[in-house]
């Protein structure tokens, strides 16, 4: 006769409250480019679908520094950096929107796909990324032409409130904030 535990109900238990005090809250999840590329990515994501379906409202902001390196060092692009920030010239935002958009839509279909064999199989969930964040550009600092680097101006927090409200997942790139000297 199989032996029944009580490890999964205590774990509900011990859980209920922390779900009904974060249930309806804003969390901003930041995973950088680091993250994307670990090997337990996919249990990430996992977790923040999980968060969603407890009624948490998730803002992911994910990075790609890495990622970006290495296609610009594939393209044949050094990349440059000035106090820690890259310098954006017209040959390397060619490469950085073409690595943005990739991580972009591997992103949004990791989340997308109903997450088979996880808790969070044949859940509907919608991901939802836009121009929420406004850039100014940096201009020349210390004698440096940051070129189309750029710094976040504001961020749409209306716009952002109503994707929260429409029960989406909202996604947004750091690397936008700081690579594009207009709105994103």
């Amino acid at each position: 006769m199989p032996v029944r535990t009580t490890e999964l109900v205590d774990g509900f238990r011990h859980s209920a409250p922390y779900v009904n005090a974060h249930r309806g809250k804003t969390f901003v999840v930041m995973l950088g480019g680091e993250a994307l590329a670990h090997s337990q990515f996919r249990g990430i994501l996992n977790d923040v679908a999980l968060l969603h379906s407890l009624g948490i409202e998730v803002v992911l902001v994910y990075g790609a520094r890495p990622q970006i390196d290495a296609g610009l060092k594939a393209a044949g692009i050094e990349p440059v950096y000035h106090n820690g920030i890259r310098i954006t010239d017209e040959e390397s935002l060619k490469i950085i929107k073409q690595v943005a958009g990739a991580t972009q839509f591997d992103i949004t279909a990791r989340l997308s796909m109903s997450l088979g064999n996880t808790p969070m199989q044949n859940a509907q969930i919608n991901v939802v990324s836009g121009n929420f964040v406004i850039a100014q550009p940096l201009g020349i600092d210390d004698g440096v032409d940051f070129c189309l680097s750029g710094k976040v101006r504001r961020i749409d927090a209306q716009g952002l409130r109503r994707q929260l409200d429409n029960n989406g997942i909202v996604l947004m790139g750091l690397y936008c904030s700081v690579c594009y000297g207009g709105e994103l």
